[in-house]
């Protein structure tokens, strides 16, 4: 993150986010046959808790630092880890709603197919 707001990749599709709140992608090399667009308010809110599990995963990282016992880091990790999950089952289901609707719509099979590598890998 720099002066300008903060940036992070979906999909192939580079996005900035402005203090202003304006989101605005680029996209990569690789191309969707449909649009691939989320409503800014719900990008704002996933990146707000990210913010959170990244604050207190450091919280956690300095904890071993200072060489706090290990149960109490244990469960301020499982907090982090079930934050992190509850994010993920967000972007899911925004993703489910959206864009996977689309490809179905538009019989994009590589973007469902995409997908459920995702699923497959977040759910391990």
């Amino acid at each position: 993150m720099n002066s300008s707001g903060e940036h992070h990749t979906h999909d192939g599709i580079h996005y900035h986010s402005h203090e202003d709140a304006h989101i605005h992608g680029e996209e990569g090399d690789h191309h969707h046959n449909h649009s691939h667009t989320h409503d800014p308010q719900q990008v704002r809110a996933i990146v707000n808790r990210l913010k959170r599990s990244i604050g207190h995963l450091d919280k956690v990282r300095r904890m071993v630092e200072d060489g706090e016992d290990c149960a109490d880091v244990l469960i301020q990790l499982s907090a982090v880890k079930s934050e992190i999950n509850n994010t993920g089952k967000l972007i899911l289901k925004q993703h489910m709603e959206h864009c996977i609707v689309e490809a179905v719509r538009e019989n994009d099979q590589s973007s469902i197919d995409k997908m459920n590598e995702a699923i497959d890998r977040f759910m391990k």
